[in-house]
């Protein structure tokens, strides 16, 4: 039960982090195109977490197991991310992250094939009101949002959910952080000709860069990617990937309460209505786990 708190409290911090991403991004990519924001992530996130794995006992990953952090890489750490932020400079906040709080289904779907997780009659329950909630939202798009943007946010949905169950198999194997590094190396490596191309034909006026843009993208770097991707990995590490998807939800919460505080987006009612049965969906996993 100890194990399970603790990736509780990452589950969490994961979650709240990537969040606010939705609201950062915005004032980021208004200046910085996404695939060169993207690179910039992964630059500071992997110098940040290599400050501390000199602390952990280095894990080698053995040569059959590249695939797997190739595709940790690719699908989870480029692809996924690159139409996050594509999804995001297409759609108001809110609605980027909604639409990625579909992942649970998703991941679960996945994890019956590939990890041979048994889903639950509880666990069944909780992601039918946690996608009745997101569904709730979803169906009042409201403005600021465009067909490129919903279908750039479900691509990432798909290839982030495919990673994690990916994550899930090989921290059973390795620890977390060499995990999270060695997928982010990927994807830096992957990111780093699409922003040589985007910066081409977009490129960036340094006078633009403002102090506060500059603050976002470390913001970004450290606690969005470096912070946030290690907390999930390391949840992930500890319980079964199903049990971590029923959190995803908290993202738009995050973003939805942040996006009307500092952006001045608006939520409807079918906003407040879904939010509810999100929290309702992960509150009775919850409990009912600890009474067990």
């Amino acid at each position: 039960m100890e194990l399970r708190k603790k990736a509780y409290i990452y589950l969490v911090i994961a979650l709240i982090s990537w969040g606010s991403f939705y609201v950062a991004g915005k004032y980021v990519l208004e200046i910085i195109p996404s695939f060169t924001l993207l690179f910039l992530r992964y630059a500071i996130g992997i110098f940040v977490l290599l400050i501390f794995y000199r602390k952990y006992e280095k894990s080698k990953i053995e040569k059959k197991d590249y695939k797997y952090i190739l595709l940790i890489g690719f699908a989870g750490y480029f692809l996924a991310i690159a139409f996050q932020l594509l999804g995001t400079h297409y759609c108001n906040a809110s609605m980027a992250s909604l639409i990625n709080s579909m992942n649970p289904a998703m991941i679960i779907l996945l994890a019956i094939p590939i990890l041979h997780e048994k889903i639950t009659i509880r666990k069944t329950f909780a992601v039918g009101i946690t996608l009745i909630g997101t569904v709730v939202i979803i169906g009042n798009l409201g403005y600021g949002n465009t067909s490129l943007g919903v279908f750039f946010s479900f691509v990432s949905m798909i290839a982030w959910s495919l990673s994690s169950v990916i994550v899930r198999f090989s921290c059973q194997k390795y620890d977390s952080i060499t995990v999270t590094i060695y997928g982010m190396i990927v994807g830096l490596i992957f990111s780093l000709p699409a922003s040589i191309i985007e910066l081409i034909h977009s490129p960036v006026i340094i006078s633009d860069i403002k102090p506060t843009v500059i603050v976002w993208i470390f913001y970004i770097g450290i606690v969005c990617t470096a912070g946030g991707m290690l907390s999930w990995n390391k949840a992930l590490e500890l319980i079964d990937a199903a049990t971590c998807s029923l959190f995803y939800p908290l993202q738009p919460l995050t973003s939805a309460f942040l996006g009307v505080l500092i952006l001045g987006e608006v939520l409807s009612l079918n906003f407040i209505i879904g939010s509810i049965l999100i929290v309702a969906g992960i509150l009775y996993v919850v409990i009912s786990e600890k009474i067990q």
